[in-house]
């Protein structure tokens, strides 16, 4: 049984969350539990060639873009959490800290030997100290 579930969406591919929302949103239906959705933005490194307030924004953006996938997917009262760093390090962080019991991640069309599991998804498959539900495309 699932009382709080996590669905990270990369606002950049529709394919994190194009199938997997519906069936995020379903499951929570069914197990009555809360759905919250997590976006990752990749850790912007202080060159000495960039401004001090480079990348000032990013957050705020990604979460407006969140907010509108999930607006027009029926959900837009689901709760989005922005976070900072490597994809699935974050993931698994929240995961932990937060309480989830259950993980649904879409899947991704890649290369040999990884065709339909990217790096990210194998390693909080691998690493989850939940549920994880994979979402085929």
């Amino acid at each position: 049984m699932a009382t709080k579930i996590m669905l990270p969406i990369d606002h950049t591919d529709d394919r994190s969350w194009k199938k997997a929302l519906p069936v995020a949103l379903e499951q929570a239906k069914f197990y009555g539990a809360e759905l919250h959705a997590v976006s990752v933005i990749p850790e912007i490194i202080q060159l000495p060639n960039l401004p001090p307030n480079y990348g000032a924004g990013a957050k705020a953006h990604v979460q407006k873009a969140v907010e509108d996938i999930l607006k027009h997917g029926g959900a837009a009262d689901v709760s989005v959490h922005i976070e900072e760093g490597s994809v699935y390090r974050e993931i698994l962080k929240l995961a932990h800290k937060d309480g989830y019991d259950m993980i649904i991640m879409a899947s991704a069309k890649g290369d040999f030997p990884n065709y339909e599991i990217g790096p990210n998804l194998a390693r909080v498959v691998r690493n989850a100290h939940c549920t994880v539900m994979v979402v085929r495309d």
